[in-house]
């Protein structure tokens, strides 16, 4: 893992995939599938930041 408990990309894609399996369980109550659903959103959200700052990093890199 990152320094200060931030979660690399990858941890956090690996994360997502494990809410969209449990939210694909038909047994799974409401509560904790809106939960789920809060939580992957967060997630992509997360994700797109960090996208975009290694993007820019890369940028730099090339100029």
């Amino acid at each position: 893992m990152a320094e200060n408990n931030v979660k690399t990309i990858e941890e956090n894609m690996i994360r997502l995939e494990e809410i969209n399996k449990l939210m694909n369980n038909s047994s799974i109550k409401l509560d904790e599938s809106f939960k789920l659903y809060k939580e992957g959103v967060e997630l992509v959200e997360t994700c797109k930041k960090q996208l975009i700052g290694v993007e820019k990093e890369m940028e730099v890199l090339e100029d």
